[in-house]
C-alpha cells in the first residue's frame, strides 16, 4: 500500500484483487448474472453488502452500458452508499462472452466489479488497473489465464 499522506494509506491493485476474487473461465446467461457472480465474490470477502449488487445492476440500467470500457471488459459498479464496507476489486473472465449493450465495445468477456467507499481510496488500484487494461497483450493473457496465478502475476509484474 502507498502512503497519501500521514495518515490515509491507498491500496493498490494487488492489495484488492486476490486468489478470492478472481473468477476464471465462468459461465453465465447475461450481463446480470455476470455482476450477480463478480457480486458475490466481493460478499464474500466483505467489500460488500449484498444490496449492492442489485445496486450495480440498476446503475448499468439508468445510465446505460458505459461501463463497458474497452472492448470486451465491463466495469460494474455502483455508489459508495449503495452497501460499500471497504475497497474491492474483482475480475471475472467468461468462457462465452454476454452482451451489455454497447454498440462498439460488446460482447463482454472480462468483467471486473469494484467498490469504493469514497472517492479517493480506489483511486491507485483503479489507475493500475487502466494501466494493466491499457495494455492489448496483458488483456488477451488475461483471456487466456488457466488459473489465478497466472493473473495475480501480470498485477505483480505490470503493477
Amino acid at each position: 500500500m502507498n502512503k497519501r499522506s500521514k495518515d490515509e494509506v491507498l491500496p493498490s491493485l494487488s492489495d484488492l484483487l486476490t486468489k478470492d476474487t478472481i473468477l476464471l473461465n465462468k459461465v453465465v446467461a447475461d450481463w446480470r448474472e455476470a455482476i450477480e457472480k463478480t457480486g458475490k465474490a466481493l460478499v464474500k470477502t466483505g467489500a460488500i453488502e449484498p444490496r449492492y449488487i442489485p445496486a450495480m445492476m440498476k446503475f448499468k440500467e439508468e445510465l446505460g452500458p458505459y461501463i463497458v470500457i474497452a472492448p470486451g471488459i465491463a466495469l460494474p459498479h455502483s455508489r459508495p452508499k449503495d452497501g460499500v464496507l471497504k475497497p474491492g476489486f474483482c475480475l471475472m473472465t467468461l468462457k462465452k462472452p454476454v452482451e451489455f449493450g454497447h454498440q462498439d465495445n460488446d460482447p463482454v468477456d472480462i468483467v471486473i466489479a469494484f467498490a469504493a467507499v469514497d472517492n479517493k481510496q480506489h483511486i491507485k488500484a483503479l489507475a493500475s488497473l487502466a494501466n494493466l487494461l491499457s495494455d492489448t497483450g496483458i488483456v488477451e493473457k488475461i483471456r487466456k489465464a488457466k488459473n489465478k496465478k497466472e493473473i495475480l502475476s501480470l498485477i505483480s509484474t505490470k503493477c
